[in-house]
């Protein structure tokens, strides 16, 4: 892109990050809002920022690419605003509620606090990682790679990525969690003008909505298109990708299921989270869910996404670098605004989790149990470079290892999924106590392991190899997880004292039972409700597929016919997306899952006891921690280099 509009376009988008991280930090040194902005988050701010989290720019990159490639064969695609939004429909609210009642601001804290566990307050520490360098890290190597073409390779994606990474560390290093929120809503914004402006470019340079079904029908009644636009099988019997599995035959309903758990993943991890938290309250929580996610965001997957991905499919030059392309020919200007908008969907989520991994590390790990004198001032600055060294880690990868990166980025989200057990105990089963919140973590985190491909490396290099390949039966590492967790946490609650809770779980649930209980109406649709999320999940994203490859297409006198002159799948997902925003408005108001509330929160004041000087042993164990970080250190180098060439 030789024009200079695309780096004015940066630059004007690199002050604006600059200003607010200004603004930011003048705010926090009034109110020291740095962690968690003083808690002063209006709704709409923090539902449209959860939105940006929970639908980052992976989505465009690597979503209608997937449907360039592959078709239609995964529709759960098309409908991940709802599935996305149906667990913050069911945790936000309660969250928020017992975040306040124990005075916690992030995910790692309240588990800390409520089951005063150090393994799930490091797996959350590990999984918010995850998202930081892996997730997001991926992200902005394809959006580094992006920008370098653009510029005809004037400058090289490592420049790029420095630049980056400058820019997240100088977002959220100087203006903390207040920075990346008020950033967050500029960039949700770009990145929905984004896929808007690429959508709608599609349409126009193929005459129209009716041109691009015309010459999808012409592709689906030829033999290349044989299978695009069909979900093949409910589930295949395999042992996974890598035993002899064919690729082309994984895209099964039980796959589309798996992809959907896995999504799920987005808003039961500590990103989300940290900005429920952060909200002065949770009235908007219920909007965002219903109008934002799952209708606004909902709708620009099931057609923009889907638009763009179809276009590629019949053309490669309606790939995304061949749209900027064009539209670089036709307007310079708009061009590099759309890219600057890319580039946002993609910041939004690196800035968060690199935020809310640092500060889990510092704030809930190494301040508790290794330095519990530290002071504010002292945690401030263990944050910052904190947040540098994670910036500098995934700068090297992106460049280095590669591999490595996509191995990471593939079990962040099953293994953030896994959480949802110990999250289901603190909103809503008092049952679930910390030996079978722990045992259902840790076997999740190993079946997910044991079935993704940086599991069977690393158990490679220790000479041992696994009779089952990636995804056995086509199902998703995130099923093979959660199948696991619940198995886990049904046997540990059932032959463990469920009496047995901290005093912070007692005051948690005896909280909500006094200023939360379900009146008669909510009662008397529970039967209902259940019906209805069952029902959905089984025909939007799970063996009901089935019956949307001929739903909407008849055959008549010996030839498929399209009702509504879209391939059968599309309509099955239209009908998916709108009877699922219905859902959600269900759950968040109806069940009143996510409904506003207004009533002050006294903190809970924990019984005091006796100081004692744990100096000693806080040295002891940050001398065992060094040891341990050397060997993780030693293995990741060992697999990094042995994997990631």
């Amino acid at each position: 892109m030789s024009s200079i509009w695309l780096p004015l376009c940066l630059l004007i988008y690199a002050a604006i990050v600059l200003l607010w991280a200004r603004q930011s930090a003048v705010q926090n040194a009034q109110d020291g809002g740095f962690f968690s902005a003083a808690h002063t988050l209006t709704p709409w701010i923090a539902a449209v920022v959860i939105a940006g989290v929970s639908l980052p720019g992976w989505f465009l990159l690597g979503g209608a690419a997937y449907i360039a490639q592959n078709g239609l064969q995964a529709p759960a695609f098309l409908v991940a605003g709802v599935v996305i939004a149906l667990p913050g429909c069911l945790f936000f609210k309660r969250l928020w509620l017992a975040a306040m009642r124990l005075r916690v601001s992030s995910l790692a804290g309240l588990f800390g606090a409520y089951y005063k566990s150090p393994f799930l307050v490091v797996v959350t520490v590990v999984v918010a990682f995850l998202f930081a360098i892996g997730f997001t890290g991926l992200q902005l190597r394809a959006s580094a790679h992006l920008l370098s073409f653009l510029a005809d390779g004037a400058v090289s994606p490592l420049m790029i990525s420095v630049v980056m990474g400058f820019l997240i560390f100088a977002g959220i290093g100087i203006g903390g969690l207040r920075s990346a929120a008020y950033l967050g809503v500029l960039q949700t914004l770009f990145v929905i003008s984004a896929i808007i402006v690429l959508s709608g470019l599609v349409l126009f340079e193929l005459g129209g909505f009716a041109a691009l079904n015309t010459k999808l029908k012409t592709l689906a009644d030829s033999e290349a298109g044989t299978g695009l636009f069909l979900v093949r099988k409910v589930i295949q019997f395999t042992g996974g990708l890598g035993r002899g599995t064919d690729p082309a035959l994984a895209n099964t309903a039980m796959a589309n299921f798996g992809f959907a758990f896995a999504l799920m993943g987005l808003q039961c991890g500590p990103i989300a989270v940290k900005l429920v938290m952060s909200a002065r309250n949770v009235n908007g929580v219920a909007a965002g869910q219903t109008w934002l996610i799952s209708g606004v965001f909902g709708f620009l997957f099931v057609f923009a996404i889907a638009v763009l991905g179809l276009a590629g499919l019949l053309d490669d030059r309606f790939s995304l670098q061949g749209l900027l392309a064009l539209l670089q020919s036709q307007s310079p200007w708009f061009a590099g605004w759309v890219v600057v908008g890319l580039i946002a969907g993609v910041q939004v989520m690196a800035g968060l989790s690199i935020f809310v991994a640092s500060e889990s590390l510092i704030r809930n790990v190494y301040k508790p149990y290794f330095h519990a004198n530290l002071s504010k001032q002292a945690t401030l600055l263990l944050v910052r470079v904190t947040i540098a060294v994670v910036v500098l880690i995934s700068v090297i990868m992106q460049t280095l290892t590669p591999i490595t990166l996509s191995a990471l980025a593939a079990i962040s989200l099953p293994m953030s999924l896994q959480l949802v057990s110990p999250i289901l105990g603190v909103t809503w089963a008092r049952w679930i106590t910390r030996p079978a919140a722990a045992c259902g973590v840790g076997f999740g985190l190993a079946a997910v392991l044991l079935t993704e491909p940086l599991g069977h490396e690393i158990l490679s290099a220790f000479g041992l190899d696994l009779p089952w390949g990636r995804w056995p039966w086509t199902l998703h590492s995130a099923v093979w997880g959660a199948a696991a967790n619940l198995m886990a946490v049904l046997i540990i609650a059932a032959i463990t004292n469920r009496d047995d809770l901290t005093e912070a779980a007692r005051a948690t649930h005896t909280f909500f039972a006094e200023t939360q209980p379900p009146n008669a109406s909510v009662r008397a649709l529970r039967p209902t409700a259940w019906s209805l999320l069952l029902a959905w999940m089984f025909l939007a994203v799970g063996p009901g597929l089935i019956f949307g490859n001929h739903a909407f297409a008849p055959e008549v006198d010996r030839q498929i016919v399209w009702l509504f002159n879209v391939p059968s799948l599309w309509a099955w997902s239209f009908g998916a997306w709108f009877t699922g925003l219905g859902l959600v408005w269900f759950l968040s108001y109806k069940m009143q899952l996510a409904s506003p509330v207004t009533l002050p929160i006294a903190a809970h004041t924990p019984t005091r006891h006796i100081t004692k000087d744990t100096s000693n042993q806080e040295k002891e164990r940050l001398r065992q921690g060094v040891i341990a970080l050397s060997i993780i250190a030693a293995l990741i180098i060992f697999v990094t280099f042995t994997f990631g060439r």
